[in-house]
């Protein structure tokens, strides 16, 4: 088995030329969740259901987010109601993050919640949120505290950066299954993405580097 330590959209495109010689099943990527965020109402995890599209075939290879050929009539019409969505998210994939949004409101945690939303995408490949604790990566910008996704989507980057902050009540710990993970692997990878932003807040998360080591 390989893991793949992964964020972004960098790493899903070696794991995409990965599995021409790797079967699905001998697959483990584990994935940050420090961009993670409830948006109209559903649980946006832009970094798992880049993951969950690719090893499910459907996803949007041009942009390397979202799912192919998928339609914004929901978004449109949010906007036209006044509505600062300010991440374009296609009807199909918002309705994966209302149901992952569901799954945690009945209780589950994000690691149960994706392996239930990948069974019923037909996904062999076990895809682990690198933590079930809440972890947010934000943007100090001047007197302004905000997420990353706003800085990097409404803002489009464009905002001076005066400190990166990793947000969590509790100091995000990896899951069992994810130490589990990386203990039993025959290779560990650290994927190719943004250091600060992606890669980072995996190996922040307690007992990722003893595992490791």
């Amino acid at each position: 088995m390989i893991t793949f330590l992964s964020g972004g959209t960098g790493t899903p495109k070696l794991i995409r030329g990965a599995r021409r010689y790797l079967d699905d099943s001998a697959i483990t990527v584990v994935v940050n969740t420090a961009e993670d965020l409830w948006i109209s109402g559903g649980h946006l995890s832009p970094d798992i259901d880049t993951l969950l599209y690719l090893f499910s075939g459907r996803l949007n290879t041009g942009t390397w987010w979202g799912i192919v050929d998928d339609t914004f009539l929901t978004h449109d019409e949010l906007l036209l109601m006044g509505v600062d969505e300010y991440i374009g998210i296609g009807d199909r994939d918002r309705a994966v993050q209302i149901a992952r949004g569901e799954l945690l409101k009945s209780g589950c945690t994000l690691t149960e919640a994706t392996r239930i939303l990948s069974e019923r995408m037909g996904i062999t490949a076990a895809v682990l949120p690198m933590t079930d604790q809440q972890v947010a990566t934000l943007i100090r910008t001047g007197d302004r505290v905000i997420h990353y996704q706003e800085y990097w989507v409404k803002h489009r980057g464009s905002l001076p950066i005066d400190e990166v902050i990793r947000y969590s009540p509790t100091g995000p710990s990896a899951t069992g299954q994810v130490l589990s993970a990386i203990e039993s692997s025959d290779m560990v990878i650290i994927g190719p993405s943004n250091p600060v932003t992606s890669i980072l807040p995996v190996l922040e998360c307690d007992g990722i580097i003893p595992a490791l080591m």
